[in-house]
């Protein structure tokens, strides 16, 4: 007897689909370019949401080439996550489906520089300029390479006196880019500060795999397994996910939660870390309040979380970007930020599609919370497709492809 997982199948075939409508959106942003271009990207290790879109370049995309270049060597792939003390596996097979070289050796410049003599590219991206990419740029310069600089440095995280020091120590680094990749706006604006020119700057983004993601990638059955396993019996879900650590722990969730005192809410902390036990032994204050610790969960479950949901939390200290938010966004979300996420300038319209707050400020954290669920659903769901018509894997390939056009013309 063959046994179909209806809600797997269903994923694939709205991911097919999704990933087919920008196939089509990336072939005819190609047509702009008459020659094939050959970029480069040289980055310390695969993570679970680049190497999906290095995979759609791979098989999308005919006319260029793409090729990674990794600096730390897992073919193992556990990533051991130091906040979270424990080691990771994604779920899915980092090294597969796409082009890629493993730097190998003490001297991995000497190894790419083999590279660079057997193929020209028109734009090398280097992920960070200083430890283990010390002397990338330097080396494409020997060989002609245009460079640019990938970053999500932000302005929001940084002293007035630490501003200054950048611009003093930091202008003849960022003088060696050609072109500088950065994640989104508000990285965007620290390149301003530093004087570059936005000529200079292109986005490549932590971009989120929006069908992996997407709301409609789940059945109906797998979703209401989940709610009865959870405890949920009908209440609007408040989602949050987070390190348990200083930098992003949801104390801001939890207490702007508990002073809403809703029983027709239901608040689902996923996540792990050092001050698990304090997040616990605070909620057991408030038994009357539906509050479900829970823990880690693997990659590639997280999806139905976000789906099962009517809004999402990202109440971070210092985030410069938070792919969280775009995932949720697909998951059909509505989203609040804490005014130290990077990515909600741009995913994130006030009132709209959700809000930001005073990070700290639990109080107005709350008013928040009551505002966005209180957003007509249609309304959300407009301003959801808008971001997401953007922020997808076409448009950062075509980030790419401009900024290498752009280098030819300087």
């Amino acid at each position: 007897m063959l046994t179909v997982n209806v809600g797997k199948a269903l994923s694939l075939i709205v991911r097919q689909v999704n990933l087919s409508k920008n196939c089509k959106m990336i072939n005819n942003q190609q047509k702009e370019f008459s020659t094939g271009m050959n970029i480069g990207f040289v980055v310390n290790h695969p993570t679970q949401f680049e190497v999906p879109f290095y995979q759609y370049v791979q098989k999308y995309v005919s006319t260029h080439q793409f090729d990674v270049f990794y600096l730390e060597n897992n073919q193992q792939q556990d990533h051991y996550d130091k906040e979270l003390g424990r080691s990771i596996r994604w779920g899915i097979n980092l090294y597969e489906g796409y082009s890629y070289y493993q730097l190998e050796g003490e001297n991995k410049i000497a190894a790419f520089e083999q590279f660079l003599r057997q193929k020209k590219y028109d734009l090398m991206i280097i992920n960070g300029y200083k430890d283990q990419y010390s002397g990338f740029v330097e080396m494409c310069k020997k060989h002609n390479v245009p460079v640019a600089l990938r970053m999500d440095t932000v302005l929001f995280n940084q002293s007035y006196i630490r501003i200054i020091l950048r611009k003093l120590l930091l202008k003849k680094i960022y003088r060696q880019y050609d072109h500088f990749m950065v994640t989104g706006q508000v990285s965007r604006e620290y390149l301003h500060e530093m004087g570059i020119a936005d000529e200079k700057i292109n986005i490549f983004s932590y971009c989120t795999d929006n069908a992996m993601f997407g709301k409609k990638s789940n059945d109906a059955d797998t979703l209401q397994q989940l709610k009865d396993s959870i405890g949920c019996r009908g209440e609007k879900i408040i989602l949050t996910v987070a390190k348990f650590m200083k930098r992003e722990s949801p104390w801001d969730v939890l207490k702007a939660f508990t002073k809403l005192n809703r029983t027709d809410l239901m608040l689902v902390i996923v996540g792990d870390g050092e001050e698990r036990e304090a997040l616990k032994s605070y909620t057991k204050r408030f038994p009357e309040l539906k509050i479900h610790f829970a823990g880690y969960v693997p990659y590639t479950i997280l999806p139905q979380y976000y789906h099962i949901s009517t809004l999402f939390i990202h109440a971070a200290k210092d985030e410069p970007w938070g792919v969280s938010v775009q995932e949720a966004i697909a998951g059909g979300c509505r989203v609040i930020c804490s005014d130290k996420v990077g990515a909600a300038k741009d995913m994130i319209t006030e009132n709209v599609n959700g809000a930001t707050y005073q990070f700290g400020n639990d109080v107005l954290l709350s008013q928040a919370i009551e505002r966005v669920l209180a957003i007509d659903p249609k309304v959300v769901d407009a301003a959801n497709e808008k971001v997401l018509n953007w922020w997808n894997y076409g448009s950062m390939w075509n980030e790419m492809l401009l900024a290498a056009r752009k280098v030819q013309l300087q």
